[in-house]
């Protein structure tokens, strides 16, 4: 018997077999963003992600995302708070889970989400759930930190916690289609109840920067900075008023971009962060008219820095200012608690082109996205 022409193996040896990567199995995460910023957030992940995310309807800042690549990924997101693996167990009762199949489950996500991180990241573990001081979830929390070597956090004040959620669910029941004629009975929908479990990512929420040294009073939330600073566009000249300590500077990335802010400990605690600020009034700044092509401000809202009345006489002169300093055209990206006292404010110059709603610490501020209209023929400038 001669050998196939071309082979290399002996007369009737069979080739070698080649070796196909398996596919990483594909999990079920959930994303929390800020509650209003869950279009951004999507986008984000759409960019990042072949699966494109779903919406939660019913919870505010949350989507869901079937993804079957490293969980590592998930953490580069600029726009989630926290990042979580999910999974549904079909026990109606809490003990359901106490059992092998379902515990193993949960001690896996655990696991898997310790495995992310360096050793010793994570030092406790914080069992979120309704009757989280029953004798059952305190069981639960018990055996997980156990099998996990970490101890119990009680206190919700520790920083290098690893966080796992039980919540129950309540599932439809999906019934066979019928005829269906008036002398019917109508039909009431039957639900029964079911148990998830989030297994947080990360030891502390993403939203809290590496980068964020100083914790300056008011600072704004990373996440919301960074959404700011997306908001505003690709820009060669891009100025930060009322500056802080830095975080709409930091999250934007550009070398070209500039800050001010007269509060000394703002700039102190923006240089620890790693960004020098101008010791500039916002009202006042000494730039050429138009050198701005986009222009962000975490305007006082009046409660933590300043008052109402200060704000008064700041938000007309800064957003005259800020009209002076921004080319026709450009985009002015702000925050404000002062809804009112803005929307009065915004003279000729400006044109709201989004407001997003937020949900902040039980406050409820809004982004503006403005466009810095041309003066009209025979107008005086701004």
């Amino acid at each position: 018997m001669k050998a196939v022409k071309g082979g290399k193996g002996k007369p009737g040896s069979k080739p070698e077999p080649v070796s196909v990567k398996k596919p990483e199995p594909t999990a079920e995460y959930i994303i929390e963003t800020v509650p209003g910023l869950e279009q951004l957030a999507s986008a984000e992940v759409r960019e990042r992600f072949p699966s494109p995310p779903k919406k939660e309807r019913d919870e505010p800042g949350v989507l869901r995302l079937a993804f079957s690549g490293k969980a590592e990924r998930l953490l580069a997101l600029r726009l989630a708070v926290a990042v979580f693996r999910w999974r549904m167990h079909p026990v109606p009762r809490p003990t359901g889970l106490l059992g092998h199949q379902y515990f193993s489950a949960i001690l896996s996500d655990c696991r898997a989400a310790i495995a992310l991180h360096p050793e010793g990241s994570f030092t406790s573990l914080r069992l979120a759930a309704a009757g989280r001081a029953t004798e059952v979830m305190a069981r639960l929390a018990s055996e997980l930190a156990k099998a996990l070597n970490l101890t119990v956090d009680n206190t919700g004040e520790e920083t290098q916690t690893l966080l796992v959620r039980l919540r129950p669910l309540q599932k439809k029941v999906e019934k066979p289609p019928r005829r269906r004629s008036r002398d019917d009975a109508p039909e009431v929908d039957e639900f029964y109840t079911v148990w998830e479990s989030l297994v947080s990512l990360s030891p502390r929420p993403l939203s809290t920067r590496a980068w964020r040294v100083s914790n300056y009073p008011g600072a704004v939330n990373a996440c919301v900075g960074y959404a700011m600073a997306k908001l505003a566009g690709e820009s060669e000249h891009f100025l930060n008023l009322c500056a802080g300590s830095g975080t709409i500077l930091i999250e934007r990335e550009q070398k070209t971009a500039l800050g001010c802010d007269t509060s000394k400990a703002a700039r102190t605690a923006a240089a620890a962060n790693g960004v020098e600020l101008k010791d500039w009034d916002a009202t006042a700044v000494p730039l050429d008219d138009g050198w701005a092509d986009a222009i962000a401000a975490d305007l006082p809202f009046g409660q933590r820095i300043g008052s109402h009345k200060d704000n008064v006489k700041l938000y007309p002169a800064l957003l005259t200012e800020a009209a002076r300093l921004l080319r026709p055209g450009g985009t002015g990206v702000f925050l404000t608690h002062e809804i009112r006292l803005f929307e009065e404010t915004l003279g000729p110059q400006w044109k709201i082109e989004r407001v997003i709603p937020l949900a902040l610490g039980g406050m409820h501020p809004r982004l503006y996205v403005l466009e810095r209209l041309a003066p009209k023929k025979g107008a005086r400038k701004a």
